[in-house]
């Protein structure tokens, strides 16, 4: 059994993924956050096992981080992320750097921090939450997006630099899934676009670009599932995809990006 450090367990995914594993015997480090969100949290995973420690974890702060140096990790899953949409011609980059900061150089500068734990250890992985927006440009949606295309090149540059240690690194592509998240960060492309945005007069053309929400999964059971085989098999592909359909028909998803 594993001790797997999990960072954003709010809700959705990650709070599917940290039931599953307790449930399979493994030791989870839950972390959220917000101090309001960890009651919510505990009483969540009280019905799936014993093994769990829940904390805040604030990863956009390299003092809150330092909580890593007490956790014995042996697996690392990046699953905090946020999301902002906007077209990229007039977005305010303070908009589009605080994306970058939390779902890149936050997620990297974690794993900075575990990796000489799985060092030391001789083994470990490290899981990175992707996404299919990282493999298919969608237009409005590059603030969230390039983040992750971004950890498409992190990841794949750390499998070959780790690999030395022991460690895999593997990267999860959800696709698009009904927990709120995609449906939140997509409408915030509205807020601020007033009488001089360049899209005022093609906010039609705007909404047809949602038409993604349509296909959103109810339950995050299949992408889950997806995590739980990349932290116990023997040897773990180096990406993981749900659903498979999605993946399938991948090239037609980018035809009509």
């Amino acid at each position: 059994m594993a001790s797997i450090l999990i960072t954003g367990c709010r809700g959705g995914i990650g709070l599917d993924v940290a039931c599953r594993l307790l449930k399979r015997g493994h030791t989870v480090y839950a972390t959220v956050h917000r101090e309001s969100s960890v009651n919510d949290l505990r009483t969540a995973l009280q019905s799936c096992g014993e093994n769990f420690v829940i904390d805040t974890l604030d990863i956009t702060e390299s003092s809150d981080i330092d909580k890593v140096d007490n956790w014995d990790i042996d697996v690392l899953i990046n699953n905090a992320a946020i999301g902002d949409s906007g077209p990229l011609a007039e977005i305010d980059l303070e908009r589009v750097k605080a994306v970058c900061e939390t779902n890149v150089f936050s997620a990297l500068r974690l794993t900075q921090k575990v990796v000489p734990k799985l060092i030391a250890k001789g083994q470990g992985r490290v899981i990175f939450m992707g996404s299919m927006a990282g493999l298919t440009p969608s237009p409005f949606y590059a603030p969230y997006g390039m983040t992750k295309f971004a950890l498409e090149s992190v990841a794949s540059s750390l499998r070959t630099e780790l690999k030395p240690f022991g460690i895999k690194v593997i990267i999860i592509n959800p696709g698009v899934y009904k927990t709120g998240f995609n449906e939140n960060f997509m409408s915030r492309k509205y807020e601020w676009i007033g009488a001089q945005s360049l899209y005022k007069d093609h906010m039609t053309y705007m909404r047809r670009k949602e038409w993604v929400l349509k296909l959103e999964l109810p339950g995050t059971w299949s992408i889950a599932r997806q995590v739980v085989k990349a932290v116990e098999a023997r040897w773990p592909k180096r990406r993981y995809v749900a659903p498979a359909w999605e993946w399938v028909f991948l090239p037609l998803l980018r035809w009509f990006g």
